[in-house]
């Protein structure tokens, strides 16, 4: 390809080093936060205030007599969400809300119903606000967006120019030791782009679904023409409510091969319960829904993840993919290692376009080598 390659080469290298230039600073942060958060789940776990209860007892306590001794120590409260515990050994975790103070999530035990405390992971939470909304709310959200969909630029010319330029398949697998600093560094930048190639494109375009959800959608929905999300049924008004046992009973006999793993209720004058699931083979932890009347405990739907259009399994998918939440540990270290390629490759790629004046006239002779310069 002599005579594209001619044309088409110093043009990647324009876009592709500006683009790095420009957004590898915030790259490498949205990629660093976005590494620590993959343990997420982890870290709140080790944060949960212990119990004392004996863990050999036969029975857990009702949901509902949990229920009622958070109402108990939040009396203005209301619940909003229940994590279903796990196993035995995992807490019942309420997520309750009220006027006068921030939303909350209160710890208790599972076997004696006892309040622990609450759930303290505020730089976890920290970490997480900086990855998605770069502390910017909405604004931030779309900045971080745009970021994304510059990493993918920057994925697609660096593939690009390695492919148009000369090149060896050792690339792939090797970084030159002996030789100048620059062919050092300049060899470490190729070969981790091209190691992480699969993993930035992937994890860049997932991350603008989670900037540009609305417009995805609908950009899905438009190529396969159905519908690319489930919504839940709205409208319905209740002023009571069943106690919250009833809903997972009635839940589980709905879906009897999901494992329980939230309940979510809605806001005050509302009426529809969702209580989520997860099944073997899903993707997403718990992309399962029954949706009840929460006044009556009727089933009003039943959406099962693998039951949707192709499009909505997509998108569905599109979340657990970036956060690494499939696959169990392997994938989460996987994640993590090489969430931090962003930020190598940004140093890497900032040190060999700073180089010396007079390094920049070996620039022929890495040509001739196969090593490939930037502007």
């Amino acid at each position: 390809m002599p005579n594209f390659s001619r044309g088409t080469k110093p043009a990647l290298k324009v876009v592709h080093t500006w683009t790095g230039l420009i957004s590898g600073l915030f790259l490498s942060v949205v990629a660093l936060t976005g590494s620590v958060i993959t343990f997420r789940a982890e870290f709140e776990r080790a944060a949960l205030p212990q119990s004392t209860a004996r863990k050999s007892a036969l029975h857990a306590v009702s949901l509902a007599e949990a229920a009622r001794q958070v109402a108990i120590q939040r009396p203005d409260s209301r619940i909003r969400r229940v994590r279903i515990p796990f196993s035995s050994s995992d807490p019942y975790i309420f997520q309750v809300e009220s006027a006068d103070r921030p939303t909350e999530r209160i710890v208790s035990d599972q076997i004696s119903g006892r309040v622990l405390g609450t759930q303290q992971s505020g730089w976890v939470e920290w970490m997480v606000d900086l990855h998605r909304n770069l502390l910017s709310g909405k604004t931030g959200r779309k900045i971080v967006g745009v970021i994304g969909i510059l990493l993918f630029v920057l994925t697609a010319t660096g593939l690009l120019m390695w492919l148009v330029g000369p090149h060896n398949w050792r690339s792939w697998i090797s970084v030159r030791r002996r030789g100048s600093a620059l062919r050092f560094t300049y060899g470490l930048h190729r070969a981790t782009g091209l190691w992480a190639y699969a993993f930035l494109a992937v994890v860049s375009f997932t991350g603008i679904e989670r900037a540009f959800p609305d417009t995805l959608r609908n950009i899905v929905q438009f190529v396969t023409q159905l519908p690319a999300n489930i919504p839940g049924p709205k409208g319905i008004v209740a002023n009571s409510s069943l106690p919250l046992d009833d809903y997972l009973r009635i839940g589980r006999s709905a879906m009897p091969d999901g494992v329980p793993v939230e309940l979510r209720l809605p806001a005050a004058g509302k009426g529809v319960a969702d209580f989520r699931l997860y099944r073997a083979g899903d993707i997403a932890p718990s992309g399962n829904h029954v949706y009840m009347n929460l006044a009556t405990g009727a089933v009003i739907q039943v959406d099962r993840a693998v039951d949707r259009p192709f499009g909505a399994q997509f998108l569905a998918a599109l979340a657990p993919i970036h956060y690494g939440q499939f696959g169990g540990l392997a994938i989460k270290i996987a994640w993590f290692l090489l969430g931090l390629s962003p930020t190598l490759l940004f140093i890497t790629g900032l040190m060999y376009w700073w180089r010396p004046a007079k390094r920049k006239s070996s620039e022929p002779v890495l040509e001739e080598a196969g090593v490939r310069t930037a502007p």
